[in-house]
């Protein structure tokens, strides 16, 4: 029997490398050859969890169809050797969601809704000892197939030829793009991380009219690598007021959107995105909920939605915008780690190990 290497979770930031069967692959179902798996925001707190192990983590895949069953390239329209993007929600397919083709919401893989995330299937999150075992971006091969009424139909997407980090960016950009997909508004975007760069790419890409990116003095190299991204102004909140700033920049108005891709737990990112922002913005916030003052937000009759995940459409556009040339992501896909190194990559992507690190890859033939 064939076998299958992986880095799999087996505690609190504690990672091995197991082997596996190489699955046996029914008509319905395929197996990705994982060329690349992007390290996302959320994979270093998942890392710290606590009870939730053993898991095969990684959900941004990339790669290439090694082995497909001929019901599940009939339904995907796709063959063995295409280049493709995996979308990490394995859904129930009957629900209002999945009907609406937003799977992120379907209440069988919804990571806030579920009563067991380990035992639900979801890739990146889901136990590694239900078979066939790779449910994960993090072993050199994946399987694609089956589950419950779920045939994946759709969820495959083609990238075009930018190379394997670049096409794992897409999923950091697809959050971007639920929030920012507007026409002749000023964005001002907290947070210079892979989600504040790829916001700034979305915004511009949408058309809006000036896109403003916060930053600190740290972030310099960040900040200017935001200027190429499509940034009409980047701010560093250490050295200037950002409050003048801004009103200098919007003529006093505000802003239309803002989008806090900083989880700052201070609760002052919420407070200058709401003192920052027109009357009838939308708002995109990410904090603490007892740090959003509701009074303020009713007298700005403003919006506000917290992020959640990327829908199909919004990952189909990135890829697009991605695919285009027009914007430097490989400045974006800062460090790639080989299979042996998966530790040290989510930790890079928390900020722990290494400076500079953005968006971080893991290329397990490296």
């Amino acid at each position: 029997m064939l076998k299958v290497r992986a880095a799999v979770k087996v505690g609190v930031e504690q990672t091995e490398i197991q082997e596996f069967d190489r699955p046996v692959i029914p008509p319905e179902a395929g197996l990705l050859r994982v060329e690349s798996s992007g390290v996302g925001g959320s994979d270093p707190e998942l890392y710290r969890k606590p009870d939730h192990a053993p898991i095969i983590m990684g959900h941004e895949n990339v790669g290439t169809i090694e082995e497909l069953g001929p019901v599940a390239a009939a339904r995907w329209g796709v063959r063995q050797g295409d280049r493709v993007a995996l979308h990490e929600y394995l859904p129930c397919w009957h629900c209002e969601w999945c009907m609406k083709g937003d799977f992120r919401l379907c209440m069988e893989v919804d990571f806030f809704n579920v009563k067991d995330r380990l035992n639900t299937l979801r890739f990146g999150m889901s136990s590694c000892n239900i078979e066939p075992h790779l449910w994960g971006a993090m072993p050199s091969t994946c399987t694609c197939r089956r589950t419950r009424s779920c045939t994946r139909f759709r969820k495959i997407c083609r990238p075009s030829g930018r190379p394997w980090p670049c096409l794992s960016a897409m999923v950091c950009s697809g959050p971007a793009l639920m929030v920012v997909r507007v026409q002749c508004k000023t964005v001002l975007i907290f947070g210079p991380g892979q989600q504040g760069l790829g916001c700034t790419l979305a915004a511009k890409a949408a058309g809006s009219i000036c896109v403003i990116l916060v930053g600190m003095t740290r972030d310099r190299a960040r900040l200017d690598l935001a200027l190429r991204m499509g940034a009409d102004h980047v701010i560093d909140a250490q050295e200037e007021d950002l409050h003048q700033r801004v009103m200098a920049l919007t003529g006093g108005r505000g802003v239309d959107v803002v989008v806090d891709t900083t989880g700052d737990p201070t609760g002052q990112v919420v407070n200058d995105a709401v003192a920052l922002a027109a009357k009838g913005a939308y708002l995109s916030l990410n904090g603490l909920e007892q740090h959003v003052p509701i009074k303020e937000i009713k007298k700005r009759y403003l919006t506000v939605r917290a992020p959640r995940g990327r829908s199909y459409g919004a990952v189909e556009l990135a890829l697009r915008y991605i695919g285009s040339g027009k914007y430097p992501i490989n400045e974006v896909c800062s460090h790639d780690y080989g299979l042996d190194q998966v530790h040290d990559a989510i930790l890079a992507t928390a900020g722990r190990g290494v400076s500079g690190a953005i968006h971080v890859t893991v290329n397990p033939w490296r």
